[in-house]
């Protein structure tokens, strides 16, 4: 008697998981290096793209608020979960031009913070450059609604970075 081989094909189904996940953000569907195969990316991770998809700040708001986190983020202001390795095959530190790029990016948001004013700069910072909640701010932790009044807060720092950006 002859045995017959199994045949193991690869599933081309994904598994993307329990769909009571699914439920609690929106994720897109991207394409992988299998063909056939997607995986899906969680769209709601950045709160400044979610409140601009619930409708919560307008098209200039959210321009303004990605403007200063990219520039935040170029001035080396978020928090780092490993090292930064500058020049690491040939030793030394961080190269002048990596410096010059860094300094110019902490000019131009210490500028645009500035320009906030205090203390709605405190917030702008949370939110947009740190990823926060508006809820999580210092200033409205303690309030009976601070995810709204957040929020309050939110719109009007951004506002001023709307002025500053001239958009």
């Amino acid at each position: 008697m002859v045995k017959k081989k199994k045949s193991y094909k690869k599933s081309v189904n994904s598994d993307h998981g329990p769909v009571e996940k699914l439920q609690h953000g929106e994720f897109i569907e991207i394409e992988t290096a299998v063909a056939g195969v997607k995986a899906i990316r969680n769209a709601t991770h950045d709160p400044i793209a979610y409140y601009q998809r619930k409708g919560l700040i307008n098209q200039k708001q959210f321009e303004a608020a990605e403007i200063f986190a990219q520039d935040y983020r170029k001035a080396a202001l978020v928090a780092h979960y490993a090292q930064t390795r500058f020049n690491h095959v040939g030793g030394g530190g961080i190269p002048i031009e990596a410096m010059d790029a860094i300094r110019d990016a902490k000019a131009r948001v210490r500028s645009a913070l500035i320009s906030v004013g205090q203390p709605l700069d405190g917030i702008v910072q949370t939110v947009c450059g740190d990823g926060q909640p508006a809820g999580s701010w210092s200033k409205v932790a303690h309030a009976s609604r601070p995810d709204r009044d957040g929020m309050v807060a939110l719109r009007l720092g951004l506002d001023g970075l709307v002025e500053y950006y001239q958009l």
